[in-house]
């Protein structure tokens, strides 16, 4: 079994490579940057009264402004931090449509407690999405994405 620390930094390039944009987005603004934070590269953060946060990925207009950002969880294990981590993260991110920019992926499985853990503690998102490994690739299954329609891939 692969360490978490390993296990999330992989999903989280994975992830940031092919979803941000996704491979064959067409209206995707390529002046953007995406970044992904890890166990051993921690690129960029919120600062936040608390000390930085550093999410899974993060995605940055052309003036360096944060456009979006997305959260792996690699267990179901959501606790109380875990929560206020989330809610921290959604709402220092940019915005979409209707409600902010943060996506989260959490193990397949642990989508309807996370959605409820969201909605309970008025976590804007934009995506929920859950992750898998089969035959070692990662499957990632859009579960509920408010925000946007065409996100929901």
């Amino acid at each position: 079994m692969v360490e978490e620390k390993i296990l999330k930094a992989r999903i989280s390039r994975v992830i940031a490579a092919t979803r941000f944009p996704f491979v064959g987005q067409d209206d995707w603004d390529e002046t953007r940057s995406t970044v992904v934070n890890d166990h051993k590269n921690k690129v960029w953060a919120f600062e936040t009264p608390d000390g930085p946060l550093y999410p899974s990925v993060a995605v940055f207009n052309a003036d360096g402004t944060i456009r979006e950002c997305g959260e792996v969880e690699v267990t179901g294990n959501f606790t109380e931090a875990t929560v206020q981590k989330w809610k921290t993260l959604s709402e220092l991110t940019g915005m979409g449509e209707k409600y902010k920019k943060f996506f989260l992926y959490v193990p397949e499985g642990h989508e309807v407690q996370a959605e409820k853990l969201l909605n309970e503690n008025h976590i804007e998102y934009a995506g929920l999405r859950t992750w898998r490994i089969d035959n070692w690739n990662l499957v990632l299954t859009p579960y509920k994405t408010p925000d946007m329609a065409k996100d929901h891939r």
